[in-house]
């Protein structure tokens, strides 16, 4: 269990899922850390949380669509702190619909958010731990949808993908500065973005028949896996994309949505919930 005393991370989606638990679990072992979300009235509970297990914890509300609200989060908590040891670039979003239905602007808000935003943040935070000139650490969200399609996902997967080859350029040109970057590439996670689909009983018959483990992911799995990557006992771990789903990429899953592909000319896709392995 690495301790991070006298180091300060900044999350972002810190309000809720990956990022909340991350935050506490940094909190746990000493850090202090600031928690970004772009709402506000959700970053509370996880700033209390972080109180209750360890240093205390600050909100810094931004919107990462936008560069100059980035700019000036990452300078607020740079201010405030006088450094930033640790990034967790976790803020995202999703929008489910096949290709040909999508709105672009759905596609544009998800390339937005996932790419440019991520850049921003990773950017702005690379500048300040280069300017202290002791090194950090950085960690991004990517997906195992960055390697393994998801029907109706194609805006989130193509941006995930980006996700994992901008922190493979990051750690390639930051190594001078001594900074580690690497990305997680989270499976299904129990998270307000998965929830209305764990919900269904369809999609929970699919998933735990097909994650070898047996069941779908908690934040507090990939929470311990960023804690360890932003820890010194990784140090000699950079660009590397580290797959979390419990095995549920081995054979291509999972899938939320399927077509049966004898039927030329035809895109059903509810017609495949009738059948293994959503049907119960």
């Amino acid at each position: 269990m690495a301790d991070f005393s006298g180091k300060v991370a900044l999350v972002t989606g810190g309000a809720r899922g990956l990022g909340q638990a991350t935050a506490v679990e940094l909190a746990s072992r000493g850090a202090r850390v600031a928690v970004a979300d772009r709402k506000p009235e959700m970053i509370v509970e996880t700033v209390e949380r972080c109180s209750k297990v360890g240093s205390a914890a600050m909100a810094f509300v931004f919107d990462q669509a936008k560069a100059d609200s980035v700019e000036a989060c990452v300078a607020e908590v740079a201010g405030h702190y006088g450094q930033i040891d640790l990034l967790f670039a976790n803020a995202g979003t999703g929008r489910f619909a096949p290709i040909v239905d999508m709105k672009k602007s759905d596609w544009d808000i998800v390339i937005q958010v996932n790419l440019n935003g991520t850049f921003y943040v990773c950017q702005e935070v690379a500048k300040r731990m280069i300017q202290r000139g002791k090194g950090g650490k950085i960690v991004l969200t990517s997906s195992s949808g960055a390697r393994v399609i998801a029907d109706q996902l194609g805006a989130y997967c193509a941006s995930k993908a980006a996700v994992e080859m901008l922190m493979k350029h990051m750690a390639a040109e930051l190594g001078n500065y001594r900074i580690n970057v690497n990305a997680i590439l989270p499976g299904v996670v129990e998270t307000g973005m998965t929830g209305p689909m764990i919900s269904q009983e369809k999609w929970q018959r699919m998933l735990v028949r097909q994650t070898p483990v047996g069941r779908w992911g908690k934040p507090e799995d990939v929470a311990k896996l960023v804690a360890f990557l932003l820890s010194d006992d990784a140090g000699y771990i950079n660009g590397e994309g580290v797959m979390i789903d419990g095995g549920s990429t081995l054979h291509g899953f999972p899938r939320w949505y399927a077509l049966d592909y004898t039927k030329p000319n035809e895109c059903d896709w509810e017609a495949l919930f009738n059948e293994y392995p959503y049907k119960s």
